[in-house]
C-alpha cells in the first residue's frame, strides 16, 4: 500500500479529517514510507517525502505557530522566525493525490467561489472549510505573480480571524522598488514575532539565509548536470522536487535533500545510466504538471524518448542572499522573479534555458486560471518560432481532473512530436 492510498484509507472511515489531528497517523505513515525506501528510484524522494510527513505534523499538531504563505512569498521569514510555513497551493498537490479534489472544489462552488479563479486556490479553500487543512495563526502573501492569492489568502484569515500581511510587490526593479518591499518584509517580520509571540533570534534568522543559500547552490549543481548529455533523470522525476523551490528554502531538510540528490545524480551520470533508453529529444517544461493519474509523461518520455530536461520552476533566478542584510537581500530576490515585470524578461529566462539545456522543444502547461503564465504566450510563442524551436501550449489543469482528456491530450503531444523528431 502506498502513502496515499493509506492515508485515504485513514480519511474515508469515521474518522475522516480527525485523522489528521492524531499524532498515531504520522508515525504509522513514517513507518510505512521506511519500510518502502528500497523501492523509491531516488533515494532524494524518499527523504524529501519523511520530511514532509513531519512538516505536515507540525502544522496539524500545532507544534508551533502555523504561517500560511503563498508559494511566492520568501519562505526564509517563517523558517527565520521558526514558525511553521504551510502552503495551500501546494498542500492541494497532496488533497488531489488523496482523491477529496473533487469533493473540496465542490465545496468552493458552494461557497460561490468563481470557476474562473485558478483550480489551486479553489481546491484549497474547500479543503480548509471542510477541515482538511490545519489553521492558520496567521496568513501571509505576496502580490506578485497570482491575482488569485493575495484575494483567496485574505478571505482565509478573515475565515479564521488571523491577521493577514500582504507584501505588496512593484513592477519595478529599482532601487526605490527595492527599499520598498525590504521595509515591507521587515515590517512584516517583526510584527508577525510580536503578534504570535514568537521570540526574535537574530542567529536563527540568518541561519534560515544560510541554508537558503546552500539549497541554492545545489540547485544550481543539479541543474548544471541536467544540462549534460544523455539526460540521467526524467522530468516527471524531477517535478517531484519542485515542493522545495516553492515551501522549502530556508529550511536545513531543503538542502539535506538537494544535496542527496546531486549525490546520486552524479553517480548516475558518472555510470550513464540514462532516463530513458534512447535519448530522441530534449525538452523545457513550463509552468506546473497535472497532479492526477495522467500519461503526459509516459508519452513523451518513455514513448517517444523525449525527455524533460529543464523545469522552469526548477530555475534558479536570484543571486545568493546576504545574511548580514537579510531584509534587503531578500528583496532583491523576490523583484528577480523572471515572471514579474514585462514579458520580455520571461522570454529572455526561457531562451536562456533552452540554450544552457539543450533543448530542442519547449511545453508550456497552460493551467486553468493562471492568468500570469498565459497571458504572454503569444510573444514567447513567436521568439521561440525566429529561434526554430517547436513550441506546444497544453490547456488543462493541475488539480482537477475532470478537466482531463486524455485521447484529447495524446493526440496534441503526438502532433507536437511528429514535428520535433
Amino acid at each position: 500500500m502506498d502513502i496515499y492510498q493509506l492515508l485515504r484509507s485513514y480519511l474515508e472511515s469515521t474518522l475522516r479529517q480527525r485523522a489528521l489531528k492524531s499524532p498515531w497517523t504520522y508515525r504509522l505513515l513514517k513507518q510505512a514510507a521506511a519500510a518502502q525506501k528500497r523501492h523509491y528510484p531516488w533515494q532524494a524522494a524518499h527523504r524529501l517525502l519523511l520530511n514532509t510527513i513531519d512538516q505536515a505534523a507540525a502544522a496539524f499538531l500545532q507544534k508551533r505557530p502555523v504561517i500560511w504563505h503563498n508559494v511566492f512569498f520568501p519562505t526564509e521569514v517563517l523558517y527565520g522566525l521558526g514558525a511553521v510555513p504551510f502552503a495551500p497551493e501546494a498542500a492541494a498537490v497532496v488533497a488531489t493525490g488523496l482523491g477529496i479534489a473533487g469533493r473540496a472544489l465542490q465545496r468552493a462552488e458552494g461557497d460561490w467561489v468563481s470557476s474562473e479563479a485558478c483550480s489551486f486556490h479553489r481546491l484549497a479553500h474547500g479543503c480548509d472549510r471542510e477541515g482538511y487543512f490545519p489553521p492558520p495563526a496567521a496568513v501571509v502573501c505576496s502580490s506578485h505573480l497570482c491575482d488569485t492569492a493575495p484575494q483567496s489568502l485574505a478571505a482565509t484569515a478573515a475565515y479564521h480571524g488571523v491577521p493577514f500581511y500582504l507584501l505588496d510587490v512593484p513592477h519595478q526593479q529599482d532601487a526605490a522598488a527595492l527599499e520598498y518591499v525590504a521595509r515591507q518584509l521587515k515590517s512584516i517580520t517583526f510584527s508577525l514575532a510580536e503578534t504570535l509571540n514568537l521570540e526574535w533570534d537574530g542567529d536563527r534568522f540568518q541561519e534560515a539565509l544560510v541554508n537558503s543559500n546552500a539549497a541554492r547552490e545545489r540547485l544550481l549543481a543539479i541543474n548544471r548536470l541536467r544540462q549534460q548529455r544523455p539526460a540521467c533523470i526524467r522530468g516527471e522525476e524531477a517535478h517531484s522536487f519542485i515542493y522545495l523551490i516553492l515551501a522549502g528554502f530556508g529550511a536545513s531538510t531543503s538542502v539535506e535533500v538537494y544535496g542527496e540528490l546531486l549525490t546520486e545524480l552524479a553517480q548516475r551520470y558518472r555510470d550513464q545510466r540514462r532516463a530513458v533508453p534512447e535519448e530522441k529529444a530534449r525538452l523545457v517544461w513550463l509552468h506546473l504538471r497535472p497532479y492526477y493519474p495522467n500519461a503526459i509523461f509516459q508519452i513523451l518520455e518513455q514513448e517517444a524518448g523525449a525527455v524533460v530536461v529543464c523545469e522552469e520552476m526548477n530555475y534558479v533566478y536570484w543571486e545568493p542572499l546576504d545574511p548580514e542584510r537579510p531584509f534587503y537581500s531578500l528583496a532583491r530576490k523576490v523583484l528577480s522573479h523572471h515572471g514579474l515585470g514585462p514579458m520580455t524578461r520571461r522570454i529572455e529566462a526561457i531562451l536562456a534555458m533552452v540554450d544552457a539545456y539543450q533543448a530542442g522543444g519547449v511545453i508550456h502547461f497552460a493551467h486553468w486560471g493562471c492568468r500570469q503564465s498565459t497571458a504572454g504566450l503569444r510573444l514567447l510563442q513567436d521568439a521561440l518560432r525566429e529561434r526554430g524551436i517547436p513550441f506546444l501550449n497544453l490547456e488543462g489543469d493541475c488539480v482537477d481532473q475532470s478537466k482531463y482528456a486524455p485521447g484529447a491530450v495524446r493526440t496534441r503531444l503526438e502532433g507536437f512530436l511528429e514535428m520535433l523528431l
